[in-house]
């Protein structure tokens, strides 16, 4: 018995000690095998099937096709530059808006200007110019997903001086910056976990699906059908004039503040990190990949490059 729990013990230790091990591992610095572990992310198969597979379809001779490209033109018009001037625009017509006229009181100090405005447009901006040096193939949907989540990150950030311009004075300085240290707070625990995550998969420590697996199992399967439920009870509200107090009202939007800042911070660790990591990894073993994937010179790097 003494031996059995001897040789129980020291196989306990020497599991943890490997798993010690692959937490010092960067997730940077993976092999090509090792890399390939990124495939069974369960949030991950979801954005490859989601995203990656259909929006290859756009790059198949090598360069984004020009209904493509008329498409991305329109939608950056609409979303990252015109979606975030509602957004100034609303938030500029509170603060001109006489306070006798306004259901709730807010703040008269400006914190999202025009001129903030136009710097992040330019910081955007300058961010897709930069990508325009990523011009193989293999790399363009990762590219256009960057894209994608600094827009969101910058109607986040309006979002919130917005919010917080319609909600200090109810709050205060001090419970705004309670509020955010607490958003911290979970940010870090989030990336923390994924990171976690992340290396005990890639280095052949996770054997089965995990529960984020299971979760994003549950949202490709599920998610079309919980959005057109939302869209539902929304009509149903608008269809029987259904109001709500001034108070139920703000305690809606106070709601919609916290799910939107968790919801974003969720989004960008558990799926688009996983994601550009594996775009990283294509960048940095692009023959590997190549060969995995069986495509051809010219389909992996294009016209220009094969």
């Amino acid at each position: 018995m003494l031996w059995v729990g001897y040789k129980i013990s020291r196989v306990s230790g020497e599991n943890d000690w490997i798993w010690v091990k692959s937490m010092k591992k960067s997730i940077f610095k993976a092999s090509f095998e090792e890399s390939l572990n990124l495939e069974d992310d369960g949030f991950l198969q979801y954005q490859k099937q989601e995203y990656y597979n259909k929006l290859g379809k756009a790059f198949k001779k090598g360069r984004p096709s020009f209904w493509f490209g008329i498409k991305t033109f329109i939608l950056s018009l609409l979303f990252p530059i015109g979606l975030n001037f509602m957004f100034l625009a609303f938030t500029l017509s509170l603060q001109n808006s006489d306070p006798k006229d306004l259901r709730l009181p807010v703040s008269q100090y400006p914190l999202l200007t025009v001129e903030l405005y136009l710097i992040c447009l330019l910081i955007w901006l300058l961010l897709v110019l930069m990508g325009k040096f990523f011009k193989r193939t293999f790399i363009l949907p990762y590219r256009y997903r960057f894209h994608f989540i600094t827009f969101m990150i910058w109607l986040m950030f309006e979002f919130n001086l917005m919010a917080i311009t319609m909600s200090l004075p109810i709050l205060t300085i001090w419970g705004i910056l309670v509020f955010f240290g607490l958003l911290a707070f979970l940010a870090y625990v989030m990336l923390r976990t994924e990171l976690r995550s992340l290396k005990k998969r890639m280095y052949g420590e996770i054997k089965s699906p995990t529960l984020q697996d299971k979760i994003a199992k549950g949202i490709a399967i599920y998610g079309a059908g919980i959005l057109g439920l939302a869209v539902i009870v929304n009509y149903i509200f608008k269809a029987f004039s259904i109001n709500f107090s001034s108070s139920i009202t703000v305690f809606g939007l106070f709601i919609c503040w916290i799910v939107g800042n968790i919801g974003l911070i969720a989004i960008i660790v558990f799926m688009e990190f996983p994601f550009l990591l594996e775009g990283y990894y294509k960048w940095k073993y692009p023959e590997e990949y190549r060969e995995w994937e069986g495509k051809s010179v010219e389909e992996w790097y294009g016209k220009k490059y094969s």
